[in-house]
This record gives structure tokens, sequence and C-alpha cells, in this order.
């Protein structure tokens, strides 16, 4: 059996059945209390951790007695200063404070850590990450990308075709919360440069209303900045099917992120899968596998990702990309990620 904690801040007691427990931050002490107390007489033969910049030592203190092999994950990515300062000039300082502590944390506190908790080996989401973590670590460090769902490419039935759509197929569509860290902003300035052009199409901003935001506020200040006869803005969540449909007729998604805080989203995974042209932003592992079928452009860079664009729809737009679909269907599956995660906790010792 495979343990995987995580601190994200719910009640646990309700995970314990699929074999997740999911730790809430309080005192550690009474936090490995309640631990002890659900697991029982349990015995673990392996065990999943999260490479964590500053929770090493609630780690350790859960962990001690309880065996089996231990192998770290990196939940997100392995971030360079250099890349943050292009952002910095993008976005809020307070954004951009935990990815820049991450950047800056002795490398050396993270590799006692991991040595502490009696980690044997490290999981990296791509190469990128795997290149840059191997260099301050002792344990071996391998690459497992995450999996793909079946292919979801829409066949568009009667039931979307019947939801209305906000702007006149076909357009750029970008889909998520209106954040700086998203480049949603950078977006915008890019998109006007653009915009006059007859054969540009209209944007498409799908705007999340995430509950912590003073949606109202960014709404006037948007609306504001940002103006043309072309330009669409959503400012509350669709229906599943509406957004499918949505997807569908978008000739490109964009998501130039100031800061990309996992190494590869699914959202990027799932863009393709739906045969959806991507814009990103580099570096990182999104990058590389994103320059297989779509557009990357440096960070904050409004010209560029104008630029990137227009190359979308050089040929005519088009809502179907056959690169994205082929490099979705290069990912292995999910199970097979589930087989290689075990594979590597047997040759580490762990009973078959």
């Amino acid at each position: 059996m495979v343990l995987s904690i995580a601190d994200i801040g719910r009640p646990m007691e309700h995970e314990v059945e699929r074999g997740t427990i999911t730790i809430r931050r309080e005192d550690i002490r009474v936090m490995r209390k309640t631990l002890l107390r659900l697991l029982g007489e349990t015995i673990f033969d392996a065990m999943f951790i999260p490479v964590s910049w500053s929770h090493n030592r609630m780690m350790r203190e859960l962990m001690k007695g309880i065996g089996g092999v231990r192998i770290g994950y990196l939940p997100g990515s392995v971030f360079e200063l250099r890349h943050l300062l292009r952002a910095i000039r993008k976005m809020p300082l307070n954004s951009l404070l935990p990815y820049i502590v991450q950047a800056v944390f002795p490398k050396s506190l993270v590799r006692r850590a991991l040595d502490a908790l009696g980690v044997q080996a490290v999981i990296a989401n791509s190469d990128y990450s795997r290149n840059k973590l191997a260099h301050y670590i002792t344990q071996p460090v391998v690459t497992i990308a995450p999996g793909r769902d079946p292919l979801h490419a829409s066949s568009r039935g009667e039931e979307q075709l019947a939801h209305e759509l906000f702007a006149k197929p076909p357009f750029f569509l970008f889909m998520g919360p209106p954040l700086p860290i998203r480049g949603a902003f950078i977006l915008l300035d890019a998109y006007l440069k653009i915009a006059d052009r007859p054969s540009v199409p209209p944007l498409l901003c799908l705007f999340r209303s995430d509950a912590h935001l003073d949606i109202e506020t960014i709404k006037a200040d948007v609306e504001r900045r940002w103006s043309h006869n072309k330009l669409a803005f959503v400012w509350s969540s669709l229906d599943p099917v509406a957004l499918q449909t949505h997807i569908d007729n978008a000739v490109a998604i964009a998501m130039p992120f100031l800061v990309v805080p996992s190494e590869i989203p699914l959202a990027v995974y799932e863009a393709a899968g739906m045969g959806k042209t991507v814009i990103t932003t580099k570096p990182h592992g999104t990058g590389d596998f994103v320059d297989k079928f779509g557009e990357t452009v440096p960070v904050g860079d409004s010209d560029s990702l104008a630029d990137a664009l227009l190359r979308t729809i050089e040929s005519g737009p088009s809502t179907l990309n056959s690169k994205a679909i082929a490099a979705y269907q290069s990912l292995e599956e999910w199970p097979t990620i589930a087989r290689r995660w075990e594979a590597l906790a047997i040759n580490l010792g762990m009973p078959e």
C-alpha cells in the first residue's frame, strides 16, 4: 500500500478509505497523534513524500517510526531567480515572494532534509526539473511525466451547439482567473497590438471568479484599460457543456503564465488532448512540451506574444491541431504512470 501525505489544509478523516491521508495543519504533536490513530497497525511498503521547501521538519516528525521505502516527488517546479526577475516587473512582489523564497532557499538544506527523511529517490515531472534538482541532492532523480486520460477531442453534439457563444468563432481563448500571474493582462496588451488587422480573430476571456478576488474592482479596471470591439469578457463560470463548446471553437488557447506554478499544468495537457494550439511561456517542462505543437514566448514579453498569436493563424484560423493530439497521445496513460511509480519502489526494496 502507498501512503501519500500532503498538507493542503483539509481534515484527513474523509480521505483514509482511498489510501490518501490529508493532514490538517496544526500543532505537529497533534497531527502525529491523529495520524497514528488513523493508521492503527497498518504497515506501509512504500511512501511517496512531496519535496518541500518549507515543511521538512513537519514531515520528518510525522514520519518517525513509520517504515517502508521512501520516495520523494516534486509537486511543483524548480524556479530560477533570473526567470522570476522577468516577472517582477509585471506582477505584485507579494505574489512572487513564495517563488522567490524557493529560488533562493539554500539547496543544502533541501539535501539535508531529504537525507534526514530517508528518501531514497525523487520523481520529477520533466527532464528540466530532474536536471536542476539532481545538481544539489544526493538521491537519484527520475523523470516520470504526468499521465493522460482517454482522448477527449469533442465531436460537437447538438447539445453543445445549442449553447450561445460569447464571441464570433473562431477566436483566441483565455480561461482562468484575471490575475497577473496567469498572464491575463500581458495577453490583453499583446492582443491590442494586432487587433485592428482584419485577419485577426476575436479574443474571448473566460475569467473565473475565484472567491478571494474582488471581481467587481478587477472588472472595472480591465474594462477601463483594455477596450476593443474584438475583445469579449465573461465574468462568471460556464457549465461544462458550454465551456467545451467554447473550447471547440477556439483557434488557440493562450496560457502566458508569468510564473508556471507547476512543472506542466494539467490544463496544458487537456488542451492538447482536445486538439488545441497552446500559446504559453518559456522555460521549464511546459515550454518543452508545448514546443511540439504550439508557441512559446519569453515571460512578460507582449511583443513576442503578439507575434505568436499571429503565427497561429498564418495558414488560416484552424480550430483543430493534429500535432497537439499527437503530442497528447505520446503521453503514457495514468495506469502506466502508476505502475512506473510502483516499479521504482520495487527497485528500491519494496516487496512485490
